[in-house]
């Protein structure tokens, strides 16, 4: 069986990025081959009729490729903004959040050790523990002994 150089197919992709990098390439390159098709024929048989279309004809079968991908950036600059937008709103958030729960820890009858406290999803004065920890003595030191 002959090696993939001998029959002049590309070798196998690697790996995802390899494969959609490849593939990306190919999709770029419709839309420059459109270009280079549109200008040559306008330059070399304007008047020409190729495939039973005028260049006219051709230009408005081969559109779609081009208005989707300015479509897909006007979509790709509204979700950055919408991005943006939601980082804002979570930011504003974060602030009420944290209002709301200082004022559970200075209303008079909750508190840092409440229900509500706890309900908030903090962990009551009364659960934490101490924090005083005694480091265990070694096993061989113990035998030693």
């Amino acid at each position: 069986m002959a090696g993939w150089s001998t029959l002049r197919r590309s070798p196998p992709l690697k790996d995802t990025n390899e494969r959609q990098n490849k593939m990306a390439k190919t999709n770029r390159n419709t839309v420059k081959r459109i270009a280079v098709f549109i200008a040559a024929w306008g330059k070399v048989a304007p008047d020409a009729v190729f495939a039973g279309m005028t260049l006219t004809e051709f230009k408005t079968a081969v559109a779609d490729p081009v208005t989707i991908r300015r479509d897909i950036t006007e979509m790709e600059r509204q979700l950055k903004a919408k991005l943006a937008e939601r980082s804002d709103a979570d930011a504003a958030a974060e602030t009420v959040l944290e209002l709301v729960i200082n004022s559970v820890r200075g209303t008079p009858g909750f508190g840092a050790d409440s229900q509500a406290y706890r309900a908030f999803g903090y962990v009551r004065k009364s659960d934490r523990k101490s924090g005083l920890t005694r480091k265990a003595k070694n096993s061989a030191d113990a035998n030693a002994a």
